[in-house]
Order: structure tokens, then C-alpha cells, then sequence
């Protein structure tokens, strides 16, 4: 299927691609267009165009925050804290969407790790390489402090290798266990040998936290020669034995021992599938398409219908140098894209900071649920924890394990559900004559030419990218504005009785669950 072009596309489409590749748009609308200002701005670009623009993101400096937040677990919030902030932005939501996908691919959890300063490099590493090579960004994570730890890598060496680490970067980090064919892409030899590769890498850090960093001890190296790759009869007798990868043994030399985890990141992006396909580079696209577009069954043993569009980004990530960049932007211009609408649930994350943008969220104080003058509060973990992103099953900086949040339809639980529900109640919320007192302006989003209950009930579907809801769903909310037309839509009344829980029940709604 070819890319979108410019007869299919509009400010639907456009909207629709700010809230996949961002987190929604900002939230200023146009009354009199009846559609978000951003969306529109780009609907009047080309596809490709519009697509260059978002991704046309200047990268900030790698220290997200100074050493100073990090000296207690509150460090933790407050990083926690800066990260929403930077994804409610529009100016940075868009690479703060792709430091989200790598936090979740390399998931590396703060209840082991359980240093705020070493979650904040790591994050700060992601965002460093979010636009950039990823091949690098897997070299650098080799040896970042929070890796090291979570994974054990600290304690990998020549008498007493671990090869926890060497796992996982082969089977969730970049491989994968089996190829496309259902054949296995390494064996557990290979991770044996990648494991005395990674040998000797330890953690240090001054007392003020000002340096961290992974070093090389080279009395903790094994420095025999290993051999990757090499099919093995009771494993992988299949795999591709172009695959095979000796590392010579450097007895003497430190600076050679020192890149030889870099030289095992090569040998693993060199690697070919039983189908001779960089491997990669299929997995890595199937990841991204998985994030941003919807959950292909194209897994061993399932259905390979998804496949094409799978391997026609895999081709332009391989041929880009592995720029992420480049992979981003074949996807989001991929028709196939476009046409995946409705098949994920949304994430904590995406829910939570998509409602607040699209609907213009206002920092004040919320006297009712907490003394901060914040929306970060309300977002982060509600009331005692009530209405929270923890609460619906996403912890920032804290996934469950390396193997991070399910997702999907995992989202949802019942008590997932109820926190929702619950947040969705916290952001709509007004003192009774005081709409002032509300995260949200409802009145904002109507406009005085709207007569009827039909013309504010589209306009708001619109806003929260619900264009599309059936004719039955969208004459219930018809309904629920009251009996008859017309309306006077900027009536005090009907803003806080009728408007504000009408955009809570649709904030509520299964239809807004997923995108």
C-alpha cells in the first residue's frame, strides 16, 4: 500500500497523526473552523512536509536536571515531575513520545536501581539518541549505569560471568528469540559468549553525583577469544552461518578490550534471519510500528499479513545508518498508519497527558484534591493515589520488569478502569458558579453559533479525536445535553451542568480508550 498523499489528507488525519506521534494537539481550537489550530496548520502541508515538521525537533542537552534533585527518593517525583511537563509541551511532545518508546523497550525499573540520578541519564541518553542512531544508542546503553545495574552487569566478569544483560539485549533489546520463519536467532552459547564480551564494566559515581558513569576494569575482562553466531545443532541448526563472529583474544591490550562490547552491537546488527532479512532491523521496525501504529500479528507461528509493511521499514532503517529519524518518518507517512485507527488501547501515559493537552489543561491550584499548583500532581499520582497514572498501571521510570508494560488491552482492569474514571471526574471538576476553579474551560471549545446540541457534541468529538464514533454513541451524548434545541451554549448553567460533564463522559467513553 503507498504512502498517504494529499487527496486523503485533512485536519482528521492530521489530528490523528499529532496524537500517535505526539500526545494529541495543544489544545488551542478554532471556533470557527470547529477543529484544533494545529491540526489545520498542518493539513495545509503535504503529508511529507507535515511530517518533516514535527520531526524537525531540537534535541536539548543530555542532563535532563541538576544533581541536586536526586539526593532523596523525592528526586523521583521531581524527575517525574519534569518529564510530563516536557511531554504537555507542544514544542517537545513529539520527541518526548519517542523517549517514551525507548523507555519502554530498554525497560530498566527505579524500584531496583533505586538511584533518581542514574534514571535520569538513562533518560537523558534516550533522548540524546531519539532522532539518531540507534546502533549507538544500544553501544551506549551497554554501559550506562542504570543498565548495568538493573541487569547485573556490574557484576559480570571474567571468573564469575553473568549473563543476565547479554540476555536480554539479544532477546528484547535487539534480536528477538525467533525470526519471522519461527526459527531461533541465537542460542544460549551465544549468550554465554556475548556475556564474557560485556565482562568487566562497573559503576562509579563522586559523592555529589556530578559524574556517572560506566568504566572498564580490565582484571575483571575475560580477554580469550569468543565465537557468536555459529549455528549450533541443538539450537539453531538453521540459523545463517554467515552470522558466525570470532572475537579474537587481546591478552594485553586495554584499549582493544575496552571496545569490544561495541564490536558485539556490530556483529549483532550484522546479523541475518533465516530469510537472509537484517534482523535487526525487522525487529526494531516491528517495535516502532507495534508503539505507534497498532500490534501486527507477525510474531513466529502467527499470521504474516503485516509483514510487507514491516519489511518496507526495516529496508529504510537498515539504509538510513539505523536513524531512527528516518524510521519514524517512513511510518508516519505509511498509509497503513492512517487506517490502523481504534486497535490499541491507549497507554496511562497517552491518556492522561492526551486529555490534558487536547483539552488545555491550566496549571492553578486544585484546593479539593491537593495543595500543588500543578496539573503534574493531578496526572502523576491524583489524590493519595487515587485517579493516577500509577493507579491505571504505568508508573514512569518503573515498569513491572525488563520485559516493561504489556499494553494493549493489558490496560485495561477493573481497577485500571475506575482510575480512569476517577481522573477523568478530577480534570472536569468545578466549584459549583465558578468555572474558574476547573483544569478546563469548557467554554472554550463552544461557540456562540452553536444553536444546537448536535453542533457542540461534534465539535467535541472532533477536539478528542472521536470523529469517527458511531451514530448511536454520538446521539446518546446528543441526548445527555438536554431535550431540545435550541441552546444557549455560553449560558453559565449550561457550561457547568451540561458542557463540563459532557466532556468528562466522553473522557470516559470505551470509544476514547483507544486510538
Amino acid at each position: 500500500m503507498p504512502n498517504i498523499d494529499a487527496s486523503q489528507w485533512n485536519p482528521d488525519t492530521a489530528a490523528y497523526l499529532l496524537l500517535r506521534a505526539g500526545f494529541g494537539h495543544d489544545g488551542k481550537y478554532s471556533k470557527r473552523y470547529g477543529e484544533a489550530s494545529l491540526a489545520r496548520k498542518l493539513s495545509r502541508m503535504e503529508p511529507e512536509a507535515a511530517v518533516d515538521f514535527l520531526l524537525n525537533i531540537s534535541v536539548p542537552s543530555p542532563t535532563p536536571m541538576g544533581p541536586g534533585l536526586f539526593t532523596s527518593r523525592a528526586g523521583l517525583e521531581s524527575l517525574q515531575a519534569w518529564w510530563l511537563q516536557r511531554m504537555l509541551d507542544t514544542r517537545t511532545a513529539v520527541l518526548e513520545k519517542i523517549v517514551l518508546l525507548l523507555h519502554t523497550h530498554f525497560a530498566t525499573a527505579y524500584s531496583r536501581v533505586n538511584k533518581t540520578i542514574y534514571m535520569a541519564r538513562q533518560n537523558a541518553l534516550f533522548r540524546q539518541f531519539a532522532l539518531g542512531d540507534f546502533r549507538e544508542l544500544v553501544k551506549q546503553i551497554n554501559i550506562d549505569p542504570a543498565m548495568l545495574w538493573w541487569l547485573d552487569g556490574q557484576y559480570n566478569t571474567r571468573t564469575s560471568p553473568n549473563e543476565n544483560y547479554a540476555r536480554e539485549l539479544m532477546e528484547l533489546f535487539t534480536l528477538g528469540v525467533y525470526d519471522f520463519a519461527g526459527q531461533k536467532n541465537y542460542s544460549q552459547n551465544d549468550v554465554k559468549e556475548a556475556a564474557r564480551m560485556l565482562s568487566g564494566w562497573r559503576i562509579r559515581e563522586d559523592a555529589n553525583a556530578n559524574l556517572v558513569e560506566g568504566y572498564f576494569t580490565m582484571s575483571r575482562h575475560d580477554r580469550n577469544a569468543k565465537t557468536l553466531f555459529a549455528p549450533d545443532p541443538e539450537e539453531t541448526p538453521l540459523q545463517n552461518p554467515n552470522n558466525r563472529y570470532v572475537e579474537p583474544a587481546n591478552s594485553s591490550d586495554v584499549a582493544l578490550a575496552t571496545d569490544e562490547h561495541r564490536r558485539l552491537i556490530d556483529a549483532i546488527f550484522n546479523h541475518r534471519d533465516t530469510e537472509g532479512r537484517p534482523t535487526v532491523a525487522r525487529f526494531i521496525a516491528r517495535k516502532a510500528w507495534k508503539f505507534y501504529a497498532y500490534d501486527p500479528e507477525v510474531d513466529a507461528g502467527t499470521s504474516r499479513a503485516d509483514l510487507p509493511v514491516i519489511d518496507e521499514l526495516a529496508d529504510v532503517f537498515q539504509q538510513s545508518g539505523y536513524n531512527l529519524k528516518a524510521l519514524l518518518r517512513a511510518l508516519f507517512l505509511r498509509q497503513e498508519f492512517y487506517d490502523g485507527r481504534g486497535r490499541t488501547v491507549k497507554s496511562p501515559v497517552e491518556y492522561v497527558i492526551g486529555s490534558i493537552r487536547m483539552l488545555h489543561g491550566r496549571r492553578l491550584k486544585l484546593d479539593r484534591f491537593t495543595t500543588e499548583d500543578t496539573l503534574i500532581t493531578l496526572a502523576n499520582d491524583g489524590n493519595g493515589g487515587r485517579g493516577g497514572m500509577a493507579q491505571m498501571g504505568q508508573r514512569l521510570f518503573d515498569p513491572p520488569d525488563v520485559f516493561s508494560w504489556k499494553g494493549n488491552r493489558f490496560w485495561i482492569t477493573s481497577h485500571t478502569w475506575l482510575n480512569r474514571l476517577e481522573f477523568a471526574k478530577r480534570l472536569c471538576w468545578y466549584s459549583k458558579g465558578s468555572l474558574s476553579s476547573s483544569p478546563i474551560r469548557p467554554n472554550k471549545f463552544v461557540s456562540k453559533q452553536d444553536t444546537t446540541r448536535a453542533q457542540v457534541v461534534d465539535r467535541l468529538l472532533r477536539l478528542l479525536g472521536m470523529a469517527q464514533a458511531d451514530t448511536e454513541t454520538r446521539e446518546a451524548l446528543i441526548a445527555f445535553l438536554g431535550p431540545a434545541d435550541p441552546i444557549r451554549p455560553l449560558e453559565r448553567t449550561f457550561l457547568e451542568t451540561r458542557v463540563a460533564p459532557l466532556i468528562q463522559l466522553m473522557l470516559s467513553l470505551p470509544h476514547y480508550q483507544v486510538h
